[in-house]
């Protein structure tokens, strides 16, 4: 994967000098551990759960471009055994419909202040928690029904796809969360449970190397990102195989419950310090 991100790659050495310190080290493979667990486990939220803590410790400009980049690993894994449920026309389009959002996110993290990047953050961060918390109410309470397709014309599922695009795209780039947008607009395309999922590992699989590769190009994928990154793969690695081994056999309600709990505490906490109250 280095490899192929080589040519996007800006390392000098001032980005060595604070590698060998043991507090980002840690922070580091404490997040990298629990994106992979949490993402093995529940499905989703890895850079939900992951990005606020590396935020607090390595700043906006550091830890999103790595946070996506451990995405991406991780989509890596996933998404060869769903592969044969992606419907390949709506992923190719929204992917399409993505790339100038990417630049644009991209061109966003290099230039805009950071208490401004830390509040989108945040807003995303608590905008994925209420729908992640709604879909689980609805599930918990045995109203869930088979998805509704767009009842609108085909001009307006167009211009619908084309904004989730445009937006997820953005979001990715700047700040490392671009699932709630695609989120909500797969499940109203009226698909099958792995036809869902698939499509939706698809696209976090392939938008996130656009996203990475926007990121490179602005500048944001360093030297020290990669080490950073390097340093955490193995967490990462145990962290996915924990959660797969655990998946089952722990209570997934109330697992979620407590990942909701950190997912709102992380989002709230960035807002208020992008407030400047903390």
């Amino acid at each position: 994967m280095i490899g192929v991100l080589a040519p996007f790659v800006s390392f000098t050495s001032a980005d060595l000098p604070d590698l060998p310190d043991l507090a980002c080290v840690g922070a580091v493979s404490a997040a990298a551990l629990a994106a992979g667990f949490t993402q093995g486990f529940a499905g989703f939220g890895s850079t939900v759960i992951a990005l606020p803590l590396l935020v607090a410790v390595l700043g906006m400009r550091v830890a999103v471009p790595l946070g996506c980049l451990m995405a991406l690993a991780i989509n890596v894994v996933l998404v060869g055994r769903m592969f044969g449920h992606v419907r390949r026309g709506p992923l190719t389009v929204l992917l399409l419909t993505s790339l100038p959002g990417m630049a644009v996110g991209g061109r966003l993290l290099s230039v805009a202040p950071e208490a401004w990047l830390e509040g989108l953050l945040g807003a995303m961060v608590l905008a994925f928690t209420v729908f992640t918390a709604r879909t689980a109410s609805a599930h918990d309470g045995g109203n869930v029904t088979a998805p509704v397709a767009h009842a609108a014309g085909r001009p307006l599922r167009h211009a619908v796809t084309v904004a989730v695009g445009l937006v997820s795209g953005a979001l990715g780039a700047a700040v490392g969360i671009n699932g709630p947008p695609v989120v909500a607009w797969a499940m109203r395309q009226g698909w099958g449970r792995h036809a869902l999922k698939a499509t939706l590992a698809g696209y976090f699989l392939l938008a996130g190397v656009g996203i990475v590769g926007a990121q490179g190009l602005h500048g944001e994928l360093t030297g020290r990102v990669l080490l950073l990154f390097c340093v955490g793969l193995p967490a990462l690695a145990a962290g996915l195989y924990g959660g797969h081994l655990c998946f089952g056999r722990l209570d997934e309600t109330t697992f979620r419950k407590v990942l909701l709990g950190l997912f709102a505490v992380s989002g709230a906490g960035l807002l208020w310090h992008a407030a400047g109250l903390g």
